[in-house]
């Protein structure tokens, strides 16, 4: 993948797609591909915090149709399955568990349940998973928007790592 010197200068359709990889929503691929050149990797950190935060609700959902469901067999992209790797040393029982709690927890916000899950365990997420379905619609959309932030760092890095 390409440096930072190499994304300040493609076209913004190559920049667009390149940004594609961390989050789908066009919204936030827009912001990034506007907001260069990037002196520094915190400065374009810091403008994929600012697109996450900006996203309405509407490119939010588009944001999370990227990410699979927790504990699925079949990843969307080698990066989904890196990041849910600490899920393949879980009993069955947790992995049927954090299934069930996913489909409850789609039923009540109609997205799926999106948490970093790079470094946590099955047991881990399904413990969080078991606390956000309390939220209520507002307060749990600010939760998965940070979890997105986060999953948009570590793919920002992984991006320029890549080169």
């Amino acid at each position: 993948m390409p440096s930072l010197g190499e994304i300040n200068a493609m076209d913004s359709a190559t920049a667009h797609l390149v940004f594609k990889r961390c989050t789908i929503a066009p919204a936030y691929c827009d912001a990034l591909v506007s907001a260069r050149p990037y002196s520094t990797i915190a400065d374009l950190n810091q403008a994929s915090d600012e697109a996450t935060s900006n996203l309405d609700t509407a490119s939010l959902l588009i944001a999370f149709s990227g990410h699979p469901r927790i504990g699925e067999r079949k990843a969307h992209s080698a990066w989904s399955s890196a990041e849910q790797s600490g899920l393949s040393a879980d009993d069955a029982k947790t992995l049927e568990d954090l299934t069930a709690a996913n489909l409850a927890y789609e039923s009540k916000f109609d997205h799926v349940f999106l948490i970093c899950a790079t470094g946590k365990n099955g047991a881990e997420m399904l413990k969080e998973c078991n606390r956000r379905i309390n939220n209520s619609p507002e307060v749990e959309m600010q939760e998965a928007r940070e979890q997105l932030r986060l999953i948009n760092q570590i793919r920002i890095k992984k991006l320029l790592e890549e080169s």
